[in-house]
């Protein structure tokens, strides 16, 4: 199981019991969702990427696909189905002592806040 396998097993595990405990092979299912979150990653963080820009030497493209991966990787997970809540778990004050959420929103703000410095 990759790590985005790992994030969602977790997740569901912790904050969306009643769905977790529906899965009838959860390793299995999680490793799935897993490589596939990998393949959304990925195929965003090329489109974000985009080409090697002319007179771009590689450590500046090396730098600008760490970029892209990391805004790919935060949108994707985002907005992910199976890093969402239970239909019933909707107060933030259930989410507030969660500190892989905190990070994470906290992460996204950083990068909300970079983008709009760069353009």
């Amino acid at each position: 199981m990759n790590q985005y396998g790992q994030l969602v097993h977790d997740h569901n595990r912790r904050h969306r019991p009643r769905a977790y405990s529906q899965i009838p092979d959860p390793a299995r299912f999680f490793d799935e969702a897993g490589e596939q979150i990998q393949a959304e990653v990925t195929a965003r963080r090329d489109e974000i990427l985009g080409a090697q820009r002319p007179g771009e030497d590689i450590e500046t493209y090396r730098l600008r696909s760490y970029q892209a991966l990391t805004i790919a990787e935060d949108l994707t997970l985002a907005d992910h189905q199976l890093l969402q809540p239970e239909s019933d778990e909707t107060d933030p004050e259930d989410w507030e002592d969660d500190p892989i959420l905190e990070r994470h929103y906290r992460h996204l703000a950083e990068i909300n806040e970079t983008i709009h410095t760069a353009w």
